[in-house]
């Protein structure tokens, strides 16, 4: 990976911002640059007060810097002092994949901890120009144990909210006193593209602001992590612990030589690769590359004098430029947050191996953690109802699953202060590893059981929503369908209805297809409510996009602001291909709305069987809308695409001219959403959006009032 971290100072906060883009084979040069230098004059143009606080407070480090220098940095580390600093993490999720789990958290903290205290073991590869000045900052991280009103906690906070879209400042959302934990933010994605995470410098950020903010996908190096991301969080907290790049305080690597007001890290340009023998700026002086405040991602290690640096913005004694950071590691703070209280037990909790939605195929084994809150554990008692044994003693149990259901799963963990536990109904998910429908075709009306039975699954993504239930309130055919209360449910909400394995070997036909019947309206013509259609060939541990409508292209029935119940009539036929399943002998269909503010939504008459060979995937799945039309000033484009496709995306007059070019470039498989009239203004007329994907064109006609 290639880690791209631009700083911007806002006039009003001095936002330091570090920009982290996927590594690419590709040539430099292709991150995102930020105009530090520009916003910084005029920030400092603005208020020249803030210019000389900050340049004051950087020579008061760079002195403090030199007097370690002058009695050998390595001399400084026999400090006996390790600063702990509680730390909570606050997932803003709707929750999608972005709701990471407390493994990888965790993980998370064990990584910082290493590469904090000198324990990673990949310190093996620091060149020799740097390997005695390769530093243990003596700073270490702990899960907070208490929250800001003296409750429990694991220092997980879950927060729902659509606010991790898009995430800036204002999704810094529940924040805990800055004075007694570190904040750090997990976002689905940021609002500037190509941003990862950003930090602030202890003197540059408001209290509510304080902290780090990060994509979830640089959380740890497990579940949606992956090792080489896991260091962004190293690298962010650095910031926080007043470091800059190791160039200096801009986000232009590989531009111009700067230095970082740190003694013992070289002169250097910044690097975008991991060119180790790189000495560019002093020959024959060699650059610290793997210095963790660069961009080369074989970041290992932090210097001696990074080190002093970090651990004088954790002494400093002025609120006003320390951020408050030196009451983080006080005795009287380390009790208020418990972590010096941290052998007794509040709540037992547990967590699996890294398992999607703890959903495993038949036959297979689960390994067990405990995550016990605040103390440590000395004695387990498990329970596994259906598992194999059905119950352990050990830490980290792995239990085997021979029969599909659904499972309970419980906990108790002991020590000296006491016994606590934990129980989890319906915990485990155990998938038939062999079809449950072995016919010429399957068709389900929802006529004769309810739902959830033992054929259909209901998962209930967003606690406190609505389910999937069967009603006798509208039908296709027959006088029973299945539907989802949606009308005064909250945008974000997300609902599943997960069909029964099928063969799809037995089903006849060269080209079998999925069809439905959905009812729905919109309350507005801005709801953007969508339902997905997902498969899996993987007993439901994983899944795959097949169709995706959202909005108008969803609704069979005008705008209703009142509970929506269909009329005969009112039912959207929907067609799905699965001709690249044909060979699946265990598939399972998934059906996911996720609410935009709309209707109440309906599904009946679901049918799998096979058709004539010749029905063509991108047309039949495109699912091109443009809405609202006729419209009056914006207009939304969405389209879905099946594989990876080179678009072109345009708006034509009825003379045949180009309008406007939209998007024209290459787009991946899944749903894509484009706007009209924010930056392409459109007179009152008809048009037509023409899209082009692959070597096919479509069109639809476009009426601006």
């Amino acid at each position: 990976m290639k880690i791209f971290l631009p700083i911007k100072f806002a006039i009003a906060s001095s936002l330091l911002l570090c920009f982290l883009l996927p590594h690419t084979s590709t040539a430099q040069g292709g991150y995102l640059n930020c105009g530090t230098d520009e916003i910084m004059r005029k920030a400092f143009s603005l208020n020249p007060q803030l210019k000389q606080e900050f340049l004051k407070e950087e020579a008061r480090y760079e002195q403090i810097d030199q007097e370690a220098t002058t009695h050998q940095y390595k001399d400084q580390e026999k400090a006996v002092t390790i600063y702990t600093i509680p730390i909570v993490f606050h997932i803003i999720h709707e929750g999608g994949q972005e709701n990471i789990s407390d493994a990888q958290v965790i993980d998370a903290v064990r990584i910082l901890n290493n590469d904090y205290r000198k324990l990673n073991s990949d310190t093996a590869n620091i060149v020799s120009s740097f390997r005695t000045i390769a530093s243990d900052v003596q700073i270490q991280f702990r899960l907070a144990q208490k929250d800001p009103s003296g409750n429990c906690t694991n220092g997980i906070d879950r927060v729902y909210s659509s606010l991790t879209n898009n995430a800036d400042d204002n999704s810094k959302l529940n924040d805990w006193p800055r004075n007694q934990y570190l904040n750090v933010w997990t976002v689905k994605s940021m609002g500037t593209a190509g941003v990862a995470g950003y930090s602030y410098y202890p003197s540059m950020a408001s209290a509510a602001a304080d902290g780090v903010i990060i994509l979830s996908t640089y959380i740890g190096s497990v579940g949606t992590g992956n090792p080489s991301t896991s260091r962004a969080l190293t690298h962010e907290i650095g910031h926080y612990l007043n470091l800059q790049h190791t160039w200096g305080s801009n986000n232009n690597p590989g531009v111009a030589c700067g230095n970082d007001g740190v003694n013992d890290t070289p002169i250097t340009i910044g690097h975008t690769s991991c060119n180790l023998t790189d000495a560019g700026c002093t020959p024959p002086i060699i650059e610290n590359i793997q210095n963790y405040m660069e961009y080369s991602y074989c970041s290992n290690m932090f210097t001696a004098g990074q080190r002093t640096r970090m651990r004088a913005a954790l002494t400093n004694t002025s609120s006003q430029t320390n951020g408050q950071r030196n009451n983080l590691w006080t005795t009287a703070n380390l009790i208020a947050t418990g972590i010096s209280t941290a052998s007794v037990l509040c709540q037992a909790d547990f967590t699996t191996d890294n398992i999607t939605n703890n959903v495993v195929c038949q036959g297979e084994s689960i390994t067990f953690s405990d995550l016990a809150w605040n103390g440590t554990p000395t004695s387990w008692s498990w329970s596994f109802p259906g598992g194999t044994p059905s119950t352990s003693t050990d830490s980290t149990p792995t239990i085997i699953y021979n029969t599909p259901g659904l499972y309970n799963v419980s906990l108790s963990v002991s020590n000296a202060s006491g016994t606590v536990s934990a129980n989890k109904v319906g915990y485990i998910r155990v998938n038939p590893a062999t079809a449950m429908y072995h016919s010429t075709f399957y068709s389900e009306g929802f006529e004769t059981t309810t739902v959830p039975n033992a054929d259909w699954q209901v998962n209930n993504i967003t606690p406190g929503g609505n389910t999937f239930v069967q009603t006798s309130s509208a039908a296709t055919t027959g006088t029973k369908s299945v539907m989802l209360t949606n009308s005064a449910a909250q945008s974000g909400y997300v609902d599943e209805l997960i069909s029964p394995s099928i063969d799809m070997t037995a089903i006849t036909g060269t080209s079998p297809v999925l069809t439905f019947k959905v009812a729905y309206a919109q309350r507005a013509s801005t709801n953007a409510d969508k339902l997905t259609i997902y498969v899996s060939s993987t007993c439901g541990k994983t899944w795959t996009i097949r169709k995706a409508i959202t909005g108008a292209a969803l609704a069979a029935a005008p705008i209703q602001t009142t509970n929506f119940i269909p009329t005969s009539s009112q039912w959207l036929p929907v067609t799905v291909t699965l001709g690249s399943y044909i060979t699946q002998n265990n598939l399972f269909i998934k059906f996911g709305f996720a609410s935009g503010g709309g209707n109440n939504i309906y599904i009946d008459d679901i049918n799998i069987s096979g058709t004539p060979a010749g029905i063509d995937e991108l047309a039949n799945n495109l699912d091109f809308v443009v809405y609202p039309n006729p419209a009056e000033d914006n207009t939304t484009i969405n389209f879905n695409l099946i594989n990876k496709e080179r678009v072109c995306l345009k708006v034509i007059d009825l003379l045949g001219r180009e309008v406007a070019n939209v998007f024209t470039g290459d787009l991946s498989s899944g749903e894509h959403t484009y706007s009209i009239g924010n930056n392409n203004k459109l007179s009152a007329g008809v048009y037509f959006v023409t899209l082009i994907a692959g070597e096919q064109k479509f069109s639809k006609k476009l009426i601006i009032k």
